[in-house]
């Protein structure tokens, strides 16, 4: 009995785009479209700096910025008329190969934020990641 030329090939799982982990009870909004660029941030910097910035309205950017040795993450906060917070924005230094307890948190005010990078001290960093997510 001849075997069907199917089930003789080798079978090839090609990996679609990664999707980006969110903590939990984050979700994408889909108000403003999401970038992607090389190198992505791991999903490790979102999660740490996500803890940090302590998003304390529901509806927040989260953006990804690679630097030669650091990712500079900026989280830019949209509070509506009766929310309450903190800060409109917070900003994170985060190194790329080193633990996440070494991540230092950089005024706002020392960036220049550009349509896909920004300027931190002199430096022109691109944009590689940028979500526009809401909480549950």
């Amino acid at each position: 009995m001849p075997i069907p030329l199917l089930c003789s090939l080798p079978v090839l799982l090609l990996p679609g785009p990664a999707v980006p982990v969110e903590p939990r009870g984050v979700r994408v909004s889909g108000a403003i479209p999401a970038f992607r660029a090389e190198p992505f941030p791991p999903d490790w910097v979102r999660l740490e700096t996500h803890t940090l910035a302590d998003p304390d309205c529901r509806h927040y950017s989260y953006e990804a910025y690679a630097g030669v040795d650091h990712w500079l993450v900026r989280y830019v906060m949209f509070p509506e008329p009766r929310e309450g917070f903190r800060d409109i924005e917070a900003v994170f230094l985060v190194p790329r190969e080193g633990p996440p307890g070494r991540i230092r948190r950089l005024p706002p005010e020392e960036l220049q934020v550009e349509p896909e990078a920004v300027r931190w001290r002199g430096r022109l960093l691109p944009l590689v990641d940028r979500r526009d997510l809401l909480r549950d």
